[in-house]
């Protein structure tokens, strides 16, 4: 600017169209003491917003939709000040219930080259005697003129302000918190600017400036303001000269106010825009256009942009938008989108009604239906409705597979290697796929299957475990009523805690994957348990050249936790096995590490700087699986439990021989002649290893005897090979489809006849002659048992 000529100057103020008297005293005071400046009142609820800031309507009606209010306001000050930036050398921000009394037309000035100038709240610390305000920031954030330099601030600004949710129930939000030391900014502290009720105990109105009436309600003349109503410092009761001041200003905004119905308070149809609208909508905006543009972590693009009121269509499509359900699981109970924001944001209703999509849906849908509407929160069209009636199944055989069929997981691909086996046997089957309650970040990118429909036989295999039975029940009802159920839980420690029991009383009978998980639910349950002969599948003979580096191999899932997994006690077993060699390399195969970050920064840290360790955090398609397994030459599993051991029952169907812990499920076919088991220690949980009790006990493998057998491998690589074709003949004799197909028709075809002959006794008990007879044999039966005749 040096040089230049006087800076171009205007001051500019953001207001809602309820309170444009406020912003009309201030424009008109500005400009009495600045007569060369300009002066911009930006209406933040008029339809003009988006041409005078450049904005697309949509984002505007998106933006209106999610904030009122002094909400709306925050969002559109600092777009109001870069727009302004274009066409003046500084621009001047000001809150409308300001009115100036003296030019500061030098403190404008500094912004040119300074960039960001701001006025001090306080001069001095504020006095500790127990009166209002008890605490004042240092920066008065109705205040800021800003130069050229200042757009990166704006910038930030702007984007904090857009993604801040609207008001709930936190502190009045202060753009001067966003300057801190990032952005560089110059302090004022002139005792005649920024004068408030904060700090007139240290501010003489003789050398007033510009008054901040924050707080001040012309309708009640008599306080200064409404923000110290209980012990304030000042009072207008005490100084007449203030008093005066306040009047005055209260009259002059009198005279300019007029009656305004904010415009974006209602949907077109009339229906009230709640708070819990705005919320959710924005909330959801927020999700979908983080994603929008790039892929999140897994691949996956976010869906689109939630509809707003304000378009085209008279906001019928906001209103479906909001009537309709959010999820399968809300789609199965009837609940809509925004009662369900509604039941988040009350701790009342959730006490209520804990269970909104399952027992207690009937009476949250009846609290809606009344107090929801005369509360304004619910209209009658955003009611949840009743829910489908369930489908009735079909009498003939077959089964309904439901579970995490296309997520990448031990429950899917147990999932899975039970429904190929299904398949082999022949029965007829519908699969049920759940995705929604699993966690945004794991991967379900595995093609659906072939037969995906509703549920329509007698029979349903529920694949997720006792804590997500309910669950799984609710989303999809059809798989559970009037069916007759099986439960697929694996359990990995010797004890079935207390905390997994409700889930017995949503089944028929359980299926597990070994014998060791059998006893430990078997041991509580009032239901069959039975252990199905897991499949493991032959992927053809391996095709695997011994090379100059004998490599190990582990592979497992950071959500199986990593404490049960021990993946860190692979690494410290290579490192006592190995110091100094270079001849052998470590492979640690790992997925969902981004779920579980403590976890892979304890491993990271065992790992070290050790070169021969890789650690793969990725997804493998089928064929680089392959091609690892071929390059392996043992599998390392030192896990402390494990239910059935998935992954040492594939590398051995490989050729491959196993060093893993002698416990838990991997022993019911795994031994010596495999591979090395490793000896170990009980030892207890501990805490930090959800689902897993802190108080139940898993194996401690011995490290030592590990390291040994990782030499051994390495050291003799003919016995290795040996012991893995030992491995694989084991695995196809003792695992084959064959047997496990023969054993899931054999259980499935008992199923369906207990389900036929439970469907007609039902049947009998409902029909009408029978029920009558009942009741006439009923007495005379109990007459009978007096005298002491049975029958």
């Amino acid at each position: 600017m040096a040089g230049s000529g006087p800076a171009r100057i205007t001051a500019c103020t953001v207001v809602t169209a309820d309170r444009r008297a406020v912003a009309d005293v201030l424009a008109g005071s500005y400009r009495a003491h600045h007569p060369g400046h300009g002066f911009t009142t930006l209406v933040a609820d008029d339809a003009e917003v988006p041409g005078e800031l450049g904005l697309d309507p949509d984002e505007y009606h998106r933006l209106v939709t999610s904030h009122a209010g002094a909400d709306l306001v925050d969002v559109l000050r600092p777009l109001l000040v870069r727009t302004l930036l274009d066409r003046y050398d500084v621009v001047v921000l000001l809150d409308p219930d300001v009115e100036v009394h003296a030019p500061f037309e030098d403190v404008c000035v500094l912004a040119a080259e300074r960039g960001i100038v701001v006025t001090a709240a306080l001069l001095e610390p504020l006095p500790q005697d127990g009166l209002e305000p008890e605490h004042v920031p240092g920066v008065f954030d109705g205040f800021l003129a800003a130069g050229p330099a200042a757009r990166p601030f704006l910038d930030h600004w702007a984007g904090q302000a857009r993604r801040r949710p609207p008001h709930r129930t936190e502190p009045t939000w202060r753009w001067p918190d966003l300057l801190a030391g990032v952005f560089a900014h110059h302090v004022v502290r002139n005792p005649g600017l920024a004068v408030g009720y904060w700090n007139l105990h240290e501010r003489p109105l003789a050398e007033l400036k510009f008054f901040a009436f924050r707080g001040y309600d012309p309708e009640t003349p008599w306080l200064l303001t409404t923000d110290c109503g209980h012990r304030p410092r000042v009072r207008l009761s005490a100084d007449p000269a203030l008093r005066d001041l306040c009047e005055s200003y209260g009259e002059r905004v009198a005279r300019e106010a007029e009656d305004v119905e904010a415009p974006y308070e209602k949907l077109p149809d009339g229906t009230p825009l709640t708070t819990q609208m705005r919320q959710l909508y924005h909330d959801t905006w927020s999700r979908a256009e983080r994603f929008r543009h790039t892929s999140d972590p897994l691949g996956r693009i976010a869906g689109e942009l939630p509809p707003h009121p304000f378009g085209d269509d008279g906001g019928r499509a906001f209103r479906r938008w909001l009537a309709e359900p959010a999820s399968p699981l809300d789609a199965a109970t009837g609940l809509t989108r925004l009662a369900a924001a509604v039941w988040l944001a009350r701790v009342d209703l959730q006490a209520v009604f804990p269970h909104p999509r399952g027992a207690s849906r009937d009476g949250f849908r009846r609290w809606c239906a009344t107090h929801g509407i005369e509360e304004g929160l619910v209209p009658e069209w955003a009611v949840p409705t009743e829910p489908p009636p369930p489908v009735a199944p079909v009498d003939g055989f077959g089964v309904n597979v439901a579970g995490y069929l296309t997520a990448e997981l031990g429950l899917g691909e147990m999932a899975r290697v039970v429904q190929r086996a299904i398949a082999a046997a022949g029965v007829p089957m519908v699969s049920v796929v759940e995705e929604h309650s699993l966690s945004g970040s794991v991967r379900t990118g595995l093609a659906a299957p072939a037969d995906v429909g509703v549920p329509r036989f007698g029979v349903s295999l529920l694949t997720v475990n006792s804590d997500f039975t309910r669950l799984i029940l609710d989303t999809h009802p059809d798989t559970g009523a009037g069916r007759y159920r099986i439960g697929l839980w694996a359990w990995e420690l010797e004890d079935f805690p207390a905390a997994m029991h409700d889930g017995f009383a949503l089944v028929d009978e359980i299926w597990t994957p070994s014998e060791f998980a059998t006893r430990a639910i078997a041991a509580h349950s009032p239901v069959p348990v039975r252990t199905i002969p897991v499949p493991v599948p032959d992927p053809g003979e391996p095709a695997r050249e011994p090379g100059p580096v004998t490599q190990f191999l582990f592979i497992f899932d950071f959500n199986s936790t990593g404490g049960r997994k021990n993946p860190w006690g692979v690494v410290e077993a290579f490192h006592r096995a190995f110091p100094g060699r270079d001849d052998v390399r470590l492979v640690l195969k790992a997925t969902n590490g981004h779920l579980n970050t403590p976890a892979v920064e304890r491993l990271r840290r065992v790992i070290g700087d050790d070169a021969r360790i890789e650690l793969q955090e990725r997804y493998l398609t089928v064929t680089e699986l392959g091609a690892l397994y071929a390059g392996t030459d043992a599998y390392v599993s030192l896990h402390r439990s494990e239910g059935f051991g998935l992954t040492v029952a594939e590398a051995m169907v490989r050729g491959i021989p196993v060093i893993a812990t002698d416990y838990s499920g991997t022993t019911e076919f795994f031994g010596p002649e495999h591979g090395w088991p490793v000896p170990y220690a009980m030892t207890d949980v501990g805490p930090g290893w959800p689902p897993y009790q802190p108080e139940g006990r898993w194996a401690d493998p011995d490290l030592d005897a590990a390291a040994e057998a990782m030499r051994s491998v390495a050291d003799d690589r003919d016995e290795a090979r040996r012991r893995g074709q030992a491995a694989r003949a084991h695995i196809l004799r003792t695992r084959s489809t064959d047997t496990a197909a023969a054993w899931m028709r054999e259980r499935l075809a008992e199923a369906h006849q207990a389900w036929l002959a439970d469907r007609r006794a039902s049947a009998s008990r409902r029909h009408p002659l029978v029920a009558g007879a009942r009741r006439v044999l009923r007495p005379v039966r109990a007459a009978a048992r007096r005298m002491g005749v049975t029958s």
